[in-house]
């Protein structure tokens, strides 16, 4: 019986122009529920000034970083080549949070290792290659951040997963950017 469910959803993503895939995997495994670590803070914490921690190399080397990124009210992202904000990627993107997902590896072992999902909404092409995302909100003492993103091509998914991937220290894999509050490093001691 229930391949005959499985079927017929496929045939109804089909017909509205689904991924039969997709469709089966989102039903094949159960949701699990989650709430961001910072439900409590205001804005989830995603408010303020953030700078890559200088005193982590595979941090600060990693070209895939902005040096620094600007949060308002975990609505409004800007991203910086340098860490003064003088050198703009892009400014005053557009976000719409879309919920919690667990970390693929180190969740449930470590039940606040959550990241919060954002999707951007504005249309600026400068901010096209920040479609999505993926924060591991401001935790910890001192205060520091984890944050991953990708344009077209990219999903929430992919950006999850480098946490499972292979390490390699050539591509600075897996991805583990390290944010602390501007004007503070070593923040993840």
């Amino acid at each position: 019986m229930k391949q005959f469910a499985v079927i017929g959803l496929a045939i109804v993503a089909a017909m509205i122009g689904v991924s039969a895939e997709r469709t089966i995997a989102q039903t094949a495994a159960p949701a699990i529920e989650l709430e961001s670590p910072n439900a409590d803070v205001p804005h989830l914490g995603v408010d303020g000034v953030f700078t890559l921690d200088t005193s982590v190399p595979s941090s600060l080397h990693d070209p895939r970083n902005p040096a620094r990124v600007e949060f308002y009210q975990m609505e409004q992202f800007s991203f910086y080549r340098d860490l003064q904000g003088e050198e703009p990627i892009a400014e005053n993107c557009q976000y719409t949070y879309r919920g919690a997902a667990p970390d693929p590896f180190y969740y449930p072992q470590f039940q606040t290792s959550i990241w919060d999902l954002f999707e951007l909404t504005s249309t600026d092409p400068a901010c096209s290659g920040f479609q999505y995302v993926i924060l591991r909100s401001p935790h910890g003492e001192p205060i520091h951040m984890h944050m991953r993103y990708g344009g077209e091509g990219t999903d929430f998914e992919s950006l999850l997963n480098m946490s499972t991937g292979e390490a390699d220290t050539t591509r600075l894999d897996p991805w583990w950017s390290l944010y602390c509050a501007e004007g503070v490093t070593a923040c993840d001691v």
